[in-house]
């Protein structure tokens, strides 16, 4: 059960790809994608250190599981905001994506080191 909670994270790619609208699908993908390896860096990075529940301890949850409800609810965020904005354009779209990667990342910093 452990290693589906860990790759449960996975079932975004193919949503994706039913939800975004042809046009955008290349950036959603490689912006989950890039979520993904990052969040699992993270995670990686807070283990190595010593402290898989956060620096403060104010949280008894694993960094991991922490990890993992910031990022999918920027994937939601993410997945509303493309589907809603069919006729953005290519350079609008890849500027909104890394916006929401660097503030995917920098919300679940805050949040694991709790």
């Amino acid at each position: 059960m452990n290693i589906i909670l860990q790759w449960i994270d996975l079932v975004w790619l193919p949503l994706a790809l039913l939800i975004v609208h042809k046009p955008h699908r290349f950036w959603v993908l490689a912006t989950l994608a890039s979520c993904m390896l990052m969040m699992r860096m993270q995670v990686q990075l807070m283990e190595s250190i010593g402290y898989e529940y956060g620096f403060l301890h104010l949280l008894t949850s694993h960094a991991a599981d922490r990890a993992m409800v910031v990022y999918n609810f920027f994937y939601a965020v993410y997945m509303l905001l493309a589907f809603y904005s069919p006729n953005t354009q290519g350079v609008v779209f890849m500027a909104a994506s890394i916006g929401i990667f660097f503030m995917a990342f920098f919300s679940s910093s805050f949040v694991m080191l709790l």
